[in-house]
């Protein structure tokens, strides 16, 4: 009997192209539209941006609540009717904001787009914000608040930011319910007026896009001045006051603890910032990292922990977050620290840099396989005030880092003693 022996396949290294970058049109108005051009593939989606966000408000909740209001009515249209009409077309309207931006986008079939921008364009220019229904949202968004403050991952982050920022400062304040009920329209109108204007707008479209859609976004967003509001001077933050060590916070009746330790990371715009991006992945972001491997796989204090650094504006912040038994938190934050310091003392292997190399540009062709994670990638370097072309950036330094380099950001960055420490449960 004849046995057939085949070679396993060569293993060739993971390749990832530089991405085409977001091609700019400047419209009659002044609004800025991006285009993200490939393969057409009979969907779209539009992001509507609007400098402002939490760094402009007056009070807490402000920015939240007008994007939240903008669909419960506008032009004559009833909340229903606008719902009525995206569910017609098979289209999504997601409304958030974030520290220095009011964001909607929507999705969309190409063949529908154009009708689909006039009804965005009346939901943005002419909003009734009913009174009525800004009760029921206040109501719903304070009672889902409500739940969330029983969830300790949530709880964590909120004083993690209030520690990072430091009391005072407007991105620390910890929301109460109270914020909730003193949401007023006069609130929402004053917001609405000083921040939704031709002025501070910039639109982003990716996807299957042809010349009568560009027209249509022009028409509605792009020929005449429109909005009562001034240009908004760029959204400048105070310097964060970070209040580092310890802190715990009770919440009863929780099955577990969560754990929150970081601190203030370099900015965007900091020539380390892209191989500081990479060691974090290396400490703990992806399953086989130092923490996992150490916390998870050796000790077993937790199912997951993971590294992260996450952008506020043009600043950023490094974090590491795990939940695990009320029993294992003091080991848990002792295994943390153990790892930081054998980043900060001890060279880091090849292998486990090629490894991690290998990870990070297996997840980036996966990523950037689908067209609307690609329009994801450049909107958040626009939002941290970085250029298109960081985004390749980041790829030449994955491609080319070496373990000389992530030793000497580890020693730069990591070794310090103003690290904040959160523990929310009981």
């Amino acid at each position: 009997m004849s046995t057939t022996v085949y070679e396993a396949p060569e293993i060739k290294p993971v390749s990832v192209n530089d991405l085409a970058l977001p091609q700019k049109r400047v419209m009659p108005n002044g609004v800025c539209l991006y285009h993200l051009a490939g393969p057409r593939k009979g969907v779209v989606r539009l992001d509507v941006l609007f400098k402002g966000g939490y760094g402009v408000q007056e009070k807490p909740l402000q920015a939240m609540f007008v994007n939240r209001m903008l669909r419960e009515g506008a032009a004559g249209l009833s909340a229903d009717d606008i719902s009525r009409k995206l569910d017609y077309y098979g289209a999504w309207v997601d409304m958030y904001s974030s520290q220095g931006c009011n964001h909607l986008t929507l999705y969309t079939m190409s063949k529908h787009f154009v009708p689909l921008v006039q009804l965005l364009e009346e939901i943005i220019k002419e909003p009734e914000f009913p009174e009525e229904n800004l009760e029921t949202v206040k109501r719903n968004n304070k009672s889902y608040f409500m739940v969330n403050s029983r969830k300790v991952d949530v709880v964590s982050q909120r004083y993690f930011e209030n520690s990072l920022w430091g009391d005072g400062h407007p991105l620390a304040h910890i929301v109460c319910p109270e914020d909730y009920d003193a949401i007023t329209r006069g609130d929402i109108l004053d917001y609405y007026g000083r921040v939704y204007n031709n002025k501070n707008c910039s639109l982003f479209v990716a996807g299957d896009v042809n010349e009568e859609m560009f027209e249509a976004l022009q028409r509605c967003f792009g020929d005449k001045e429109w909005g009562v509001g001034e240009q908004l001077a760029d959204v400048v933050v105070p310097e964060p006051c970070q209040q580092s060590g310890p802190r715990k916070v009770i919440v009863d009746g929780t099955m577990q603890s969560c754990v929150k330790i970081g601190f203030m990371a370099i900015e965007s715009s900091h020539p380390d910032y892209h191989v500081f991006r990479f060691l974090t992945v290396l400490h703990g972001g992806y399953f086989g990292s130092r923490l996992m491997s150490n916390v998870r796989e050796e000790n077993g204090y937790t199912y997951h922990i993971e590294a992260e650094v996450d952008a506020y504006g043009v600043r950023n912040a490094f974090m590491i977050t795990s939940e695990t038994d009320h029993d294992n938190v003091e080991p848990l934050v002792k295994e943390v620290y153990k790892e930081i310091r054998r980043l900060v003392d001890e060279p880091i292997p090849d292998s486990e840099v090629e490894l991690v190399r290998s990870y990070i540009l297996g997840e980036l062709c996966r990523e950037y396989e689908e067209r609307f994670a690609k329009s994801e990638v450049f909107i958040n370097a626009w939002l941290s005030g970085e250029s298109f072309e960081s985004v390749n950036r980041y790829l030449e330094t994955v491609r080319t880092v070496t373990s000389a380099d992530l030793h000497r950001v580890a020693k730069a960055f990591l070794d310090r003693d103003d690290i904040i420490e959160i523990v929310v449960g009981q």
